[in-house]
């Protein structure tokens, strides 16, 4: 039942849900800096069911945060399916519209173990369970349902998951080239991109890879390795949320070398005013875009931007290197 022929929207350079910091004003500046689609953070499906104002907490968007893809996280078949209805129709409700709902089936964290939920459902135990929340979420909504996965413990496997997902409703899929791992390791090495190779050319629906984006140019590197749909950026995004913008130029034949990241910063710092972002997310993005640790922890916002303006001389050569990988769950 999945939209294979047409999304309706450019799915090119993604900005990946990230926990914490998939805010509205960094969502509307990747945009601003050349993504074509943003997720939101992972939210609950059963807090959407059961918490009146939960949505309205934690789903700000607007019609310059489109197009939009909102993620949930669950287990169960009906509370997901009721969820995305719920959050079809507060978007809708609110005039700004979503594009499509997410099923995180990536998530590598502890919580995610204990509350059976993102990756500790890629097991062959769950798949039935996991092709039940894929119908159920597809029959429910009338906007595409796509899911975000990591790779399985062989690429057969890999291929085989990603092909009842597709026959059970997902329209678009992500894959992080990379397994769980441990909770102490899972975030080592590279991104295992001929596995992504190969669900793109095991499916027909979109595929939309995720991982070692480390500079503008890995991007069009890893579009032709995979010959996925569109590229996934986490961490190097958020270290440098120009990327894209510096992508297209380098596909147009344009410099791209100089440092716009002070900008950028600055640029945040104005848009999570107006948006009203808590101060430690701003904290943490800031730290981010200008290689700081804590510098401004604590500060005003009039504080953290004086020290945007202030910081000069950054240099992206060596940000790069520090961002090893790409990983929506931070």
């Amino acid at each position: 039942r999945g939209l294979k022929m047409n999304l309706g929207f450019p799915i090119l350079l993604c900005a990946a849900p990230m926990v914490g910091q998939s805010d509205i004003a960094f969502r509307i500046l990747t945009r601003r800096w050349g993504a074509s689609l943003a997720y939101s953070e992972m939210l609950f499906s059963e807090r959407i069911v059961e918490e009146e104002d939960y949505l309205a907490e934690k789903l700000q968007s607007c019609m310059e945060d489109r197009p939009l893809i909102v993620q949930i996280c669950g287990n169960d078949p009906s509370i997901m399916a009721r969820a995305a209805c719920l959050i079809e129709d507060f978007c809708n409700n609110k005039s700004h519209g979503v594009d499509a709902i997410d099923i995180n089936l990536g998530c590598p964290q502890k919580r995610a173990a204990e509350g059976h939920y993102g990756s500790y459902l890629l097991e062959k135990k769950d798949w039935k369970l996991v092709q039940e929340i894929v119908e159920s979420m597809s029959k429910s909504v009338n906007i595409p349902i796509s899911c975000k996965i990591r790779l399985l413990q062989t690429e057969s496997q890999t291929v085989e998951f990603a092909k009842l997902l597709e026959a059970a409703g997902c329209s678009l899929l992500a894959v992080h080239g990379r397994q769980r791992g441990s909770q102490r390791h899972g975030r080592k090495g590279p991104a295992d991109l001929d596995q992504i190779a190969a669900v793109k050319r095991a499916l027909t629906i979109p595929v939309i890879a995720n991982g070692n984006v480390r500079s503008p140019e890995d991007i069009w590197i890893n579009l032709e390795k995979t010959r996925a749909d569109g590229i996934m950026s986490a961490e190097g995004l958020l270290a440098n949320p120009a990327i894209f913008k510096q992508a297209l130029l380098l596909r147009e034949g344009k410099d791209y070398q100089g440092n716009p990241l002070r900008q950028v910063a600055l640029e945040y710092l104005d848009l999570a005013e107006e948006w009203k972002v808590p101060m430690d997310v701003q904290e943490q993005h800031v730290s981010h875009i200008l290689g700081l640790s804590s510098a401004t922890g604590g500060a005003s916002w009039q504080h953290r931007k004086t020290a945007a303006e202030r910081t000069k001389d950054l240099s992206l050569e060596s940000k790069q290197g520090e961002a090893e990988e790409e990983e929506e769950e931070r």
